[in-house]
């Protein structure tokens, strides 16, 4: 793993006297939409392309807690930007503390009265130098008994200490989906402390399975179940009693794959994490695409049947933010801002705003969106370029590719989508310098756009 350059804080001790504990008022007036924000991720989305309209919070991570409380971060943590921007937009930011890999300091912090306080009066020092609106703890994970009854103590603290500084003050949590990680978390005393709590609804596949699976699937799969986003909220609410206006659901901008021929044939290797910028330009290009009615996600093989990625696209996202409405949860969170830009798209960051700001236009009885041929992007464009269009309503969708002589020279697209963003690679290799058409068929609706390849 690469080294990374740290800056660790030494903050002068606060003489802050610990209001007494208060518990956590309502998550949030409306659905919450928080997208993690990690600093690698800067240089793919800057403070200006984050789209803050489709968001109520920013989660920044990561900073971490140290043995004796004090806090420490990658050298480029600190984005003064990022905080003015949300707050203009009127989103709440908050830090987040913790992360994998990032977690060993909690325990022994934990254990110590003496470093709990510090911990608590350097978050809240940090929070008010820099302008967040509160913390959020990732720690992964408690291992044992004391641990948990120390996380109690810790959060308990924490939430007194962030109310007596500002009683707007937010105290979220990141929690695994499933009892393996979170065996030693205690929600029914914990949620009296938090606002809400982030549940990772994501890595049910990885380089841990013996078969290739789905990374986030929203239902349990026909076979090879190794868990689903509604099995985590069923285990939460009915077995650890977590409130379910309390839990904000992942949805991951990101997918997995590894060496498979098909969904739940043996992994042999190759795995790998991938962006969703880096999955959706292969779908059509020597990849083909593959829809689980069951567990409604996508995944794809290769042409050679040696390959398997399972992620999220715009309609797995869309039906995964209906299920949060519909099953009263706190909304839905996004790890990790950045994974889907595509060109001067964000597909996926769309799509969630749109489902969360609105439901279901169909059962609201909302107006459907209207269909729209968007651009290709980059366009002139060497080799390959994306194409975005936007679909009102779920149905066959046809996009096409013709020459000036209007010569169809290639159909990119025939089958059928789900409304809303959608964003289609071409690759034009093979093909000679010049202007080219491209043409979005669907029942309702046609249109074409222009192209220039410049070899």
């Amino acid at each position: 793993m690469k080294q990374r350059p740290i800056r660790r804080l030494a903050l002068a001790a606060l003489s802050l006297a610990l209001a007494p504990a208060v518990t956590a008022g309502p998550a949030s007036s409306g659905p919450v939409v928080c997208g993690y924000y990690p600093s690698f991720l800067r240089e793919a989305l800057p403070a200006e392309g984050v789209q803050f309209d489709r968001l109520t919070h920013v989660a920044h991570a990561f900073a971490w807690p140290e043995a004796d409380g004090s806090l420490s971060m990658d050298a480029d943590f600190v984005y003064p930007q990022l905080v003015e921007r949300a707050h203009r937009a009127g989103v709440k930011i908050q830090v987040s503390l913790g992360g994998w890999g990032q977690s060993a300091g909690f325990s022994p912090m934990a254990a110590d009265p003496d470093a709990r306080a510090a911990f608590v009066r350097n978050v809240i020092r940090f929070c008010a130098d820099h302008g967040y609106d509160g913390a959020d703890i990732d720690w992964e994970f408690p291992q044992n008994s004391t641990d948990r009854n120390n996380l109690n103590l810790l959060l308990a603290e924490l939430r007194s200490g962030l109310d007596g500084a500002d009683s707007g003050m937010l105290l979220t949590m990141a929690i695994p989906s499933g009892d393996w990680g979170g065996q030693w978390f205690d929600y029914r005393t914990l949620q009296d402390r938090v606002d809400w709590f982030g549940c990772m609804t994501y890595d049910y596949f990885g380089s841990w399975s013996s078969r290739a699976g789905h990374n986030a699937p929203l239902y349990p799969p026909a076979t090879y179940n190794s868990g689903s986003v509604d099995e985590s909220v069923r285990y939460l609410t009915s077995t650890r009693g977590l409130a379910k206006e309390k839990i904000v659901i992942g949805i991951p901008f990101y997918g997995r794959g590894c060496d498979a021929g098909a969904y739940g044939a043996a992994n042999t290797g190759g795995n790998v994490e991938y962006g969703y910028s880096e999955i959706a330009p292969k779908s059509k290009n020597g990849w083909s695409y593959r829809w689980d009615r069951t567990a409604k996600v996508p995944y794809l093989l290769n042409d050679t049947f040696t390959k398997f990625i399972s992620y999220d696209d715009t309609q797995s996202v869309r039906l995964k933010c209906e299920y949060a409405l519909k099953s009263d949860l706190s909304g839905v969170m996004i790890w990790a801002l950045g994974q889907d830009v595509i060109g001067g798209g964000q597909p996926l960051m769309e799509a969630v705003g749109r489902a969360m700001q609105t439901g279901s236009a169909e059962e609201n009885g909302e107006k459907p969106l209207a269909s729209a041929l968007l651009n290709a992007y980059p366009n002139p464009f060497n080799t390959g370029t994306t194409i975005a269009f936007t679909l009102g309503r779920p149905g066959r969708a046809r996009l096409e590719v013709f020459n000036l002589s209007g010569e169809r020279i290639r159909i990119i697209l025939n089958e059928d989508r789900a409304a809303g963003p959608q964003t289609v690679p071409f690759d034009g290799a093979g093909l000679p310098s010049g202007t080219y058409f491209y043409r979005l068929t669907t029942p309702s609706f046609s249109k074409t756009g222009k192209m220039a390849l410049l070899k």
